[in-house]
């Protein structure tokens, strides 16, 4: 048996400071905290084991609107982290068993959106799979495939598990407004051929014509994700901005994240049609094992997880995904540091539907991964160490 049992829990807690401001649609990142989690478990014949796992609690992107200050919220976060290892203790399982556990016993104040909330258990469960995978002594993929208590799972996981990835190619980050020489600069010193752009979503004219002048930059073979972060106002306005791309650009634009916002009224034939222009992928929308169902429903040509949404989400929407015929992908939440290392691992375990790997904190809080070693990005790609016992 490779069940676990959670002796105890506790938290410590990181600002991380950027080194200039992400601008997204409708807010800014400046800062953030980096929650670290560490577990300490036993195993059915009373072997002990220790985890770690993070995640990035982005206030902007959680929780962007509220009466409450930017710190309120930030302490809100961190008090739930807090609330959440202490109540973890004799939570007894596989990782997933032991996450919907927990998350039956997550709580906060009132207004705070699910999005938030899972940052907040994606913290200690990403500790749990460590240490259960520690616990073992083995690399968690090796584990996924025969020790989960769900068969439909795991049958997944054996099937679409394969040797890691050591290689990864990288996906450049654009921020709203970040200034085309130093993306420029950027692309031509690492050999970067795939980008991100983030766009208001007001102006689609303005927005495509932002589009087109970045993927000018970019050599031949290159692609281009968009990423409105909510900010356009339907699937019709999303269109009418790929609309008004020339077609060559178009031709290379790879999917659109999270057009809409996260409560926008479902549009199943407007999200379908502009499917028909790229494939439109969800993820603030996506909070919890939940919405899977409704998303689908709803249009949505896949999902993006996160490593900081936490293992168990990951897992499941990659399973969701390959039964239902839906994309799914790895982004980033300008992770940094044990978060950044675990986002990694995670975009290296599993078949994507899109290889790319987005490390933003490399631009934006570089400094926070000092103890990385896989920073370095040469000819477009960063190359990651052998799997160790972990998630890591």
């Amino acid at each position: 048996m490779t069940d676990v049992r959670i002796r105890q829990a506790g938290a410590d807690f990181r600002e991380v400071i950027l080194d200039h401001p992400l601008r997204l649609a409708g807010a800014t990142v400046d800062r953030f905290t980096l929650a670290v989690v560490t577990v300490e478990v036993e195993t059915s014949d009373g072997r002990p084991a220790e985890g770690v796992g993070a995640s990035v609690l982005s206030v902007p992107w959680a929780w962007p609107r509220s009466p409450l200050s930017w710190h309120a919220r930030d302490q809100a976060l961190r008090d739930m982290v807090t609330g959440l290892c202490a109540d973890a203790g004799s939570a007894a399982g596989d990782p997933l068993e032991i996450c919907a556990e927990l998350e039956a016993r997550l709580s906060g104040p009132r207004g705070v959106p699910r999005l938030a909330a899972s940052l907040v258990l994606g913290a200690v469960d990403n500790a749990v799979h460590d240490a259960w995978a520690r616990a073992a002594g083995r690399p968690a993929p090796g584990l996924y495939q025969e020790a989960l208590a769900d068969p439909r799972l795991t049958a997944l996981l054996k099937e679409g598990l394969g040797e890691p990835r050591t290689r990864l190619p990288v996906q450049h980050v654009v921020g709203v407004g970040d200034p085309l020489d130093e993306v420029r600069a950027w692309l031509e010193r690492d050999g970067m051929r795939h980008v991100k752009v983030k766009v208001a979503g007001q102006d689609p004219k303005a927005d495509a014509a932002r589009i087109t002048a970045i993927h000018a930059l970019l050599d031949s073979g290159g692609s281009v994700s968009v990423d409105p972060n909510e900010g356009c106002e339907s699937a019709a306005d999303a269109a009418a901005m790929l609309d008004a791309l020339p077609s060559e650009v178009l031709a290379d634009v790879a999917y659109l994240e999270q057009p809409v916002p996260r409560d926008a009224a479902p549009d199943p034939v407007g999200m379908r049609e502009l499917a028909r222009r790229a494939p439109v992928l969800a993820d603030e929308s996506l909070a919890g094992v939940a919405d899977l169902d409704r998303l689908a429903a709803g249009g949505w040509s896949g999902v993006v997880v996160k490593a900081a949404k936490g293992q168990s989400l990951a897992l499941r929407s990659w399973a969701y995904a390959r039964e239902h015929g839906l994309a799914v992908m790895v982004q980033d939440l300008t992770a940094v540091d044990l978060a950044l290392a675990h986002s990694a691992r995670l975009a290296a375990t599993l078949p994507w539907s899109w290889s790319p790997f987005e490390c933003n904190s490399r631009q934006y809080a570089p400094r926070a991964n000092d103890g990385l070693k896989f920073m370095a990005v040469q000819d477009g790609q960063i190359t990651l160490e052998a799997p160790r016992p972990g998630i890591y």
